[in-house]
């Protein structure tokens, strides 16, 4: 006796519904065993993406976490430190007059600079504080369309005798008559706060308000050693100081034997600007550069390899060396910054008596490094002080020559 297969409840028979159940089977076996197969590729794909990545983010070693954590006031571009490394560090050993030359390679190994500044204490001159961020935000403000460089300048004050001389006195006050920066700030040690008639000489060519308001004094610890290599001379010093200070808020760094003789509104649309010294020296007691700037952060990572014996090796020679390599990230003032240079023949424009035609200062200088000695000299003698000195100085104090 036979039986109809009885109906499913909802009309299609159970043939059919075995028939489908078994296709929808075979097609999720299928499917899985695609899935099984694509899977182990996916995970191929997707390392690979990941080692790209890695590869586009520069490496961290022990020593490079410790240069980010001291340097967190700084928004750097590591991809460019990090390609220009290799080629920064051969310049570096070819230059090097040091010991030690052919361990520079072990020896230079952070591409990021490693400073602390922590112990960085700014203020005005009445005391008020400021934070590092404060004092960026202030600068970058500053920079209006068309410039990359705040309009800030940054002077290094003496460490030993804290009373300004005449000529200090006449450097500041060319950089605030002719510059007319938006801040300038003071860098001095701890203890070490300016004294004397000078001093209260340029206090005096500013109102209480502007007084408080442009000045920054900025204290910081001498610098005794760079990334554990000892720094001694006070010149030396100086120099790591400028680098840090520029590094972290930009603007213009002015040695205080330096006037400034027209604006260098000209030389803020530059990122990193410096004025050549010699035929292979470029001088760093004037120089321009916008914060972070790649040029700048190089430079101080090169003194990892500082030799403290040699004069100008990191500050002038090197420059000059890093310039030829990299001369897209810095512009390069061949006569208005450092001309007349030290050598006898153009110290001599500078200083001796009737020499001034020899060099045309009106015309061609942004500003001049006095690269000398100086006489005695006060308000009343520079007046009658006949030399290309006396007619600058003349003209930042009385606006003749």
């Amino acid at each position: 006796m036979t039986h109809e297969a009885p109906a499913s409840q909802n009309g299609v028979s159970n043939d059919f519904q075995s028939f489908c159940q078994s296709a929808l089977g075979k097609m999720l076996y299928f499917s899985r065993r695609r899935l099984l197969l694509l899977l182990p590729l996916a995970c191929c794909l997707l390392a690979g993406l990941f080692y790209l990545h890695l590869l586009s983010v520069p490496a961290l070693t022990p020593r490079h976490q410790v240069a980010q954590a001291y340097t967190t006031h700084l928004q750097l571009d590591l991809q460019a430190l990090r390609q220009n490394f290799p080629k920064l560090r051969d310049e570096v050993i070819r230059q090097h007059s040091g010991p030690h030359r052919n361990q520079l390679d072990q020896m230079m190994l952070s591409y990021l600079p490693v400073f602390n500044t922590s112990a960085w204490v700014l203020h005005s001159p009445r005391g008020r504080r400021f934070t590092i961020a404060e004092v960026q935000a202030v600068a970058k403000s500053t920079v209006q369309p068309g410039f990359l460089v705040p309009n800030v300048a940054h002077f290094v004050l003496p460490f030993g005798d804290t009373q300004l001389q005449f000529h200090h006195m006449v450097s500041i006050l060319s950089c605030l008559h002719v510059m007319k920066p938006h801040r300038m700030m003071l860098w001095y040690a701890p203890g070490r706060l300016p004294t004397g008639q000078w001093w209260d000489r340029v206090r005096k060519n500013l109102t209480e308000a502007e007084w408080d308001e442009k000045i920054i004094m900025a204290q910081r610890p001498v610098p005794t050693s760079v990334y554990s290599v000892p720094v001694r001379g006070r010149e030396h010093q100086s120099d790591v100081m400028r680098l840090e200070a520029v590094l972290v808020f930009g603007g213009v760094y002015l040695d205080i034997d330096v006037l400034v003789l027209k604006p260098l509104d000209p030389l803020r649309k530059f990122a990193f600007t410096i004025g050549r010294e010699t035929s292979d020296g470029l001088c760093n007691g004037i120089f321009l550069s916008a914060p972070n700037w790649t040029f700048l952060a190089m430079w101080h990572t090169a003194y990892q390899v500082f030799n403290d014996d040699a004069w100008n090796e990191h500050s002038v020679r090197l420059p000059h060396s890093m310039q030829r390599a990299f001369p897209d990230l810095c512009h390069v003032e061949e006569d208005s910054l450092n001309r007349p240079n030290w050598t006898p023949d153009e110290v001599a424009w500078i200083y001796g008596i009737g020499q001034q035609h020899r060099w045309d200062w009106r015309k061609k200088n942004y500003a001049v490094h006095l690269f000398g000695t100086f006489d005695d000299e006060n308000m009343s003698s520079i007046r009658s002080r006949n030399s290309m000195y006396g007619e600058m100085c003349r003209n930042i104090l009385f606006g003749s020559g």
